[in-house]
């Protein structure tokens, strides 16, 4: 009969202290291992975005561009260049890159519209004519006004021109045994209007006129 051995036998004993330790320490290392896991979950979250926003910003120029033409107008067919060109209109901007620009027609005008027009602007009235300016001084009267008296005969002719010119009434009186060439201005029914033409040609002309009969 098979001897037993008492001292390979060992009771492990704890007490109340001990068991709370030990439920703490297992508590303390599940935190722990919990903390680790989120920590982990958010950094490859973070890579992956990270990752998302390079490949977005690596996109080069020129294939943003072919995909942008790639991509219909929203209500026009896209037309491939023979069709472009046999199509009726005229395009009259480039394309861009957001597709081709809405093109405009170039249309005709036909003989009967080109003659219509042309019958319509013979038939306008035609415009009033200009208010004549008013004649200074009369035919006939009572009174006339001299403006000057000159001796050179070219002198007074070229004085009468412009007088005449500015629509007086003028004319040329020779001035007997003196010689002289007197230039005069209508003649007026009343010396009130004389002296009104009078006026004018002191105001604008800077002569010194006087009023005879």
């Amino acid at each position: 009969m098979a001897e037993y051995d008492d001292g390979a036998y060992y009771e492990v004993q704890l007490n109340n202290k001990q068991l709370v330790f030990f439920f703490m320490a297992t508590l303390a290392i599940a935190v722990v291992v919990f903390l680790c896991g989120v920590m982990v979950g958010r950094g490859v979250h973070d890579a992956t975005l990270a990752a998302a926003q390079n490949d977005i910003v690596a996109m080069s120029p020129s294939r943003a561009t072919s995909e942008a033409q790639a991509m219909p107008v929203a209500g026009k067919p896209a037309l491939d260049y023979t069709e472009r060109l046999e199509s009726d209109t005229v395009q009259h901007k480039l394309e861009g890159p957001d597709g081709p620009e809405p093109t405009k027609s170039v249309k005709s005008e036909s003989p009967e519209n080109v003659a219509a027009a042309s019958r319509t602007r013979s038939n306008a009235p035609p415009p009033p004519p200009k208010p004549r300016a008013r004649t200074l001084g009369k035919s006939d009267g009572v009174f006339t006004i001299q403006v000057v008296a000159l001796k050179t005969e070219d002198a007074a002719e070229s004085l009468l021109k412009r007088l005449k010119q500015k629509n007086y009434r003028a004319y040329l009186e020779n001035g007997g045994e003196a010689g002289l060439h007197r230039v005069r201005v209508g003649r007026f029914s009343t010396r009130a209007e004389a002296e009104t033409v009078a006026q004018k040609l002191r105001d604008e002309e800077r002569f010194k006129p006087y009023i005879t009969q």
